[in-house]
């Protein structure tokens, strides 16, 4: 859903086609369908608008269509006597369909049955067996000889969430669900091995992570003591942990709680993964990733790799970006989002936590912002989503094609945190976040001003241009996750996602930066990725001369790609879009030869408050050449 700048209408709202199937289904078996919505600012008259133009309200029940805030029990006891007053039965079976754990929570106590996902709605009324959390294990001859196993589970009532592929062992795979215990036998007898994980109906009022803990490789194998033992023994939460992989422990995160109250103290960028749903992981194509087959092609087509296009910068198109990506100007971006200089006469952002009050100014600002920047010729709106029972924004700012078809994003995380400092309380302390990600943040708007130069400056077609700040990002890249789902269920043809996460911090010599494209479920996804890491690297040595060549992920002898599912590119590579994250120098490798990592001291902590603007310049000035000849050649 995409919301006005003023918060106070809804700009655009669309179905997902398997949503859309599965209320057919509840009216052929003669379900009553209302909707629970907390509608914020937009005016009642505007949401039934919206719904209608979707081709929605005409499904739902008006006397069970209910506006209201869902963080109590008081919205779903107001449902259930609406639905006991207007119906033949005066104790109709309740179902609330959502797919955040606190909604579903406070479902429970007012006496409905909740449902996960839309998918699962029909499964849980019919009241067939408990939900379960799942790790399904695909057998090795299925995964290694191309078996459509996809389809099998595919075709069954379960919802997956998370799929694993070791690049040693690509046979090895296992699939993480929500399945009734129904389909979970109907698995055991198709010859899957599936584990059940946790209680049944933890699903129900919980949310699955990946939580990695990354101290375990560093202080190696058979360490008398870890994170995960100091962090859920301590607690008492160690029935939380469902399972462990190589990758780090699958935690289901009760209802009221936080991610964040599980920040292990020697965890690297990207270490929380939500595992939200993701029908894509089924779909049989690219191995796992979406197909792009079913979008319309482009030049930028998975047959017409990026390096066959000319990647040489025009002398006036190096002029522009050089002239509107300055040192002055990204300093300047940073100390806004930091609280180092006010945003207004009378705000001063101070965090950008999602928790944080000042989240929702840095929204607001970032609207307000890429309004003013494009004079007339960017669309700005906001994303909206859910996570912990309530609601958040991304910022999206367009400036439409001429004559190309697709899309090209340069997108950045706006959210911040400060969790490894030990008693930080997100709601009040500081996070300026000034290398994580307010240099990404600022690299995003030096661009916006650099692209709406060139396309005045340079006559060239160009496709759609979409600079993206998503929102959540440090509770497991939630806020693209959602923004990129939403672009796959409706089509959207993106060619390019350049992502900047950390492109601050740079204190020794000699300087060097990072390009992660690495993508093990799909090498098809992965080969596009590193194409458009390669342009990155190529428009960097025209652009910004005092750069290295970059390290590059993956690459030979480095084992994979260490970044990889750990910035919100990864949602995107999931979906099957071409994407890359660039970075600082925050990773070992790759290869033997390579250059210390020089991670951030200060990463997630109040402490970081400055960057290397000079060294944050030149790696937004190559990102932005990318993105434009992505969008022009």
């Amino acid at each position: 859903m995409r919301v006005s700048t003023d918060g106070r209408d809804i700009e655009s709202l669309i179905a997902y086609p398997h949503v859309l199937s599965v209320l057919e289904t509840l009216h052929e078996k003669g379900a009553r369908l209302g909707i629970l919505s907390d509608r914020g600012a937009i005016p009642e008259e505007r949401v039934n608008a919206a719904l209608e133009r979707a081709g929605l309200l005409e499904q739902f029940d008006q006397q069970l269509v209910l506006y209201g805030a869902k963080d109590s029990t008081l919205l779903f006891e107001q449902a259930a006597a609406a639905a006991r007053n207007s119906g033949e039965s005066p104790s109709p079976r309740l179902l609330f369909v959502g797919e955040d754990a606190t909604e579903r929570s406070f479902a429970r106590l007012a006496g409905f049955l909740v449902a996960p996902h839309p998918s699962l709605a029909v499964a849980v009324l019919d009241q067939l067996a408990p939900l379960h959390y799942l790790r399904v294990r695909v057998p090795a001859a299925a995964a290694a000889n191309g078996a459509d196993w996809n389809s099998l589970l595919r075709e069954r009532s379960l919802l997956p969430l998370y799929r694993t592929v070791g690049r040693e062992a690509p046979s090895a795979v296992e699939v993480y669900a929500v399945a009734d215990a129904t389909t979970a036998l109907e698995l055991d007898d198709l010859g899957f091995p599936v584990d059940r994980l946790g209680v049944e109906n933890e699903p129900l009022t919980t949310d699955l992570y990946l939580l990695r803990d990354d101290r375990q490789s560093d202080s190696g194998f058979g360490a008398p003591t870890g994170n995960a033992f100091d962090l859920f023994a301590d607690n008492g939460s160690a029935h939380g942990v469902l399972a462990s992989s190589p990758e780090g422990l699958f935690v289901a995160i009760p209802a009221g709680r936080s991610v964040e109250s599980y920040h292990f103290s020697g965890a690297r960028h990207g270490h929380n993964l939500k595992l939200q749903a993701a029908p894509a992981l089924l779909n049989g194509h690219a191995n796992g990733a979406a197909s792009r087959a079913a979008r319309p092609p482009t030049a930028l087509d998975e047959e017409d790799a990026l390096d066959t296009l000319d990647p040489q910068l025009t002398q006036p198109e190096r002029d522009l970006i050089t002239e509107h990506i300055t040192t002055e100007r990204m300093n300047r971006e940073v100390e806004r989002y930091t609280g180092v200089l006010p945003v207004s006469d009378t705000v001063t952002i101070r965090s950008r936590h999602i928790h944080h009050p000042d989240n929702a100014a840095a929204v607001r600002t970032l609207l307000a912002d890429v309004t003013s920047a494009g004079s007339g010729l960017l669309t700005a709106q906001a994303h909206r989503f859910i996570h912990e029972g309530r609601s958040y924004d991304n910022v999206e700012a367009t400036l439409a094609g001429s004559g190309l078809d697709g899309v090209v994003l340069v997108t950045a995380h706006m959210d911040s945190t400060g969790a490894r400092q030990p008693g930080y309380r997100s709601q009040v302390d500081p996070a300026p976040g000034a290398d994580d990600d307010g240099s990404g943040l600022a690299g995003v708007l030096c661009a916006v001003r650099a692209m709406l130069a060139l396309r005045a400056g340079v006559d060239r077609p160009h496709r759609e241009i979409r600079f993206v700040f998503f929102n959540a990002e440090e509770h497991g890249l939630v806020g693209s996750f959602h923004y990129a789902r939403d672009q796959a269920q409706i089509g959207t043809d993106i060619v390019a996602v350049l992502q900047m996460d950390m492109i601050g911090y740079d204190v020794q010599q000699p300087r060097a930066f990072e390009l992660h494209a690495g993508f093990t479920p799909s090498p098809s996804v992965e080969a596009r990725s590193v194409q458009l890491a390669e342009l990155v690297a190529a428009t960097a040595s025209q652009i910004s001369p005092s750069l290295p060549a970059p390290q590059m992920y993956p690459g030979a002898g480095t084992g994979g790609d260490p970044a990889e599912q750990r910035s919100d590119h990864y949602t995107f590579q999931l979906h099957g879009y071409r994407a890359c994250l660039v970075s600082e120098d925050f990773f070992v490798g790759p290869g033997p030869l390579a250059p210390s990592a020089e991670p951030n001291p200060n990463y997630h902590l109040p402490a970081d408050r400055t960057i290397n603007a000079d060294y944050a310049t030149d790696i937004a000035r190559a990102t932005t050449a990318a993105a434009w000849i992505s969008a022009t050649r």
